[in-house]
């Protein structure tokens, strides 16, 4: 994930509230990432948001 394979606005981000369920979708070109930022090393920082659930799935109920 690199701005040299990527633009801004190609790079799309997801992330659900765990609280009501909603979806949030949004693109690096809205965050305004500067064009040498590292966007791999932000994105796995957390800087971006949409960070990746590494553990184990929490049981659905309903």
């Amino acid at each position: 994930m690199t701005q040299t394979l990527f633009r801004r606005d190609q790079v799309w981000f997801v992330e659900k509230s765990p609280e009501t369920g909603a979806t949030d979708i949004y693109s690096l070109l809205d965050i305004g990432v500067r064009k040498d930022e590292n966007i791999e090393k932000g994105y796995l920082a957390g800087r971006y948001g949409a960070v990746p659930f590494l553990g184990e799935e929490p049981e659905c109920n309903g």
